[in-house]
């Protein structure tokens, strides 16, 4: 007697707009939702589907923090001290996008009247593709793959008096390891303004002996208020010397800076 394994494979995106294996994008893949406590607002998201077959994806939110190492985990809805899940809503649960089209889904959030006037909530509103007949025949014979992707939409509410951008540099400094070839500087911020805070973080080291300038690829962060995350830097293989370490903290829409100094001995 045969036994069918049927293999289903999620590909999660939730972090750009990039292609679903060159088929599927979405735009926006972030929401910024504001309004009083009782009001009602919409938003639109538009699914383009570039392949010849159609796509139905099914609905579903979830929570999501992020740790401080960057990555986000995801939690059942409305389990998260900040979710807004329960507040966001769309006209279908399932939604079919046909081949060589786009589809436009409007989202809802209706902030309730007892919403905090302070606090910063988010959660992700998931579209997971469903298997049709076709892909479910192809796995018939035998063992089968059936490759299903899941978009991920933010979705984030800031009450309108939250307007305070503002990023902390709580610590610099080297992160020990065994392997000296892969050494690495580790950069601690704290989100201490109210707002969701989109920032570039830039690391360059200067050789104090002989003026040589190292500067290392910027880092694009994301920070929720009340957050703290850990940004780290490879340093160049062999880096020997006394050096002047600088973050610089570049924060979207404004023109404020961070800036951090640290001695280092390699």
């Amino acid at each position: 007697m045969h036994k069918f394994i049927h293999l289903f494979i999620f590909f999660i995106l939730t972090g750009s707009s990039s292609l679903l294996a060159q088929s599927i994008s979405m735009s926006p893949t972030r929401l910024f939702f504001t309004g009083n406590p009782g009001e009602k607002v919409t938003k639109t998201v538009t699914l383009q589907n570039s392949s010849d077959k159609d796509y139905v994806f099914n609905l579903n939110y979830k929570d999501w923090v992020r740790e401080e190492d960057g990555n986000k985990v995801y939690l059942e809805a409305g389990s998260s001290k900040t979710s807004n899940a329960s507040w966001v809503s769309t006209l279908e649960n399932a939604v079919t996008v046909p081949a060589k089209s786009t589809k436009e889904i409007v989202v809802t959030m209706q902030i309730p009247a007892n919403a905090s006037p302070s606090a910063v909530t988010n959660s992700m509103l998931f579209f997971t593709q469903l298997p049709q007949q076709a892909d479910k025949a192809r796995i018939q014979n035998g063992i089968g793959i059936i490759t299903l992707f899941e978009v991920g939409l933010h979705i984030f509410y800031t009450p309108p008096g939250n307007h305070v951008k503002s990023l902390d540099i709580t610590n610099i400094s080297e992160v020990k390891s065994e392997n000296a070839a892969n050494r690495k500087v580790a950069v601690s911020i704290h989100n201490d303004g109210n707002t969701i805070n989109d920032a570039t973080v830039e690391f360059e080291l200067t050789n104090t002996d002989s003026g040589k300038e190292i500067k290392l690829p910027a880092i694009s962060i994301s920070m929720l208020p009340d957050t703290n995350q850990l940004v780290q830097f490879s340093l160049p293989e062999n880096i020997s010397g006394n050096f002047l370490g600088v973050v610089i903290i570049k924060m979207a829409e404004s023109n404020d800076l961070r800036v951090g100094e640290k001695n280092f001995k390699f």
